[in-house]
């Protein structure tokens, strides 16, 4: 038997790497949200992460997972370079992605800085006020629409920890966090920020469900079928709980 040129198997070890590379499903979150989703020793873990790990490797399908900037991470989804988990839905949202059943839900909550509280009831009371919130983040179309017309001034920042910042020093009137996040951790971790200097209004801005959505062009409606019977089970049977538990306490 002629021995095989080794140009040529170098030339096939390549297509077999590429091959395998493009069988990789990317999915792509935010870095900046404990306890739903974080990044400790290199690894991406929390509520929505480790959800969406149990169903992915329940469906045998080859993963990574990465956390960036939010507003990186939507974008490259966007792009249909993968999937993207965190996502909450709203009309403009829904032309773009199709969307998992709920990994998550929690409530969006204002947080305010103690001594500066003031009365909360509905949007319309945050006219004129400067309010915090993630760089190209929505919590849906009534969010989008107070944007739009101006009774909501948002003010982005890329880390949680830097809204923080600006609300101790007086430079906004609010953030919006999801409840599931654990302030204190985060000003722990940021030099400057008093754990003690925060308060969360009572009533809270809106409920928020966090999905998995896929660019429509990429057209795996098919895969989003078997993610949501994963999540379903996962749900009605408990299989989750102790995931929730195990972050949020």
């Amino acid at each position: 038997m002629p021995a095989i040129p080794l140009r040529l198997l170098l030339l096939l070890a390549l297509l077999l790497v590429q091959s395998a590379q493009a069988e990789v499903f990317h999915v792509f979150g935010s870095h900046d949200g404990f306890p739903k989703y974080f990044e400790e020793d290199g690894e991406a873990k929390g509520i929505v992460v480790d959800i969406s790990k149990h169903c992915l490797n329940q469906m045998q399908v080859p993963y990574q997972i990465q956390l960036l900037p939010w507003k990186r991470a939507y974008t490259m989804a966007e792009r249909s370079e993968g999937g993207v988990i965190g996502l909450s839905i709203s009309d403009e949202r829904l032309t773009l992605f199709d969307f998992s059943e709920p990994i998550f839900t929690e409530h969006i909550v204002l947080v305010v800085q103690k001594g500066r509280e003031f009365p909360y009831q509905n949007i319309t009371d945050l006219k004129d006020k400067l309010i915090g919130a993630t760089i190209g983040t929505s919590y849906g179309t009534a969010y989008d629409e107070a944007v739009a017309n101006g009774t909501l001034t948002i003010v982005g920042f890329n880390d949680t920890r830097s809204g923080l910042g600006m609300l101790q020093r007086g430079r906004i009137d609010a953030i919006l966090l999801g409840s599931s996040i654990d302030i204190r951790r985060l000003a722990q971790s940021w030099p400057g920020l008093h754990p003690d200097a925060f308060t969360t209004l009572p009533v809270p801005f809106k409920s928020d469900s966090k999905h998995m959505g896929i660019a429509k062009a990429l057209k795996m409606g098919w895969f989003l079928e078997q993610f949501n019977q994963c999540l379903k089970n996962g749900h009605d049977t408990g299989i989750f709980a102790p995931i929730i538990y195990q972050y949020s306490n």
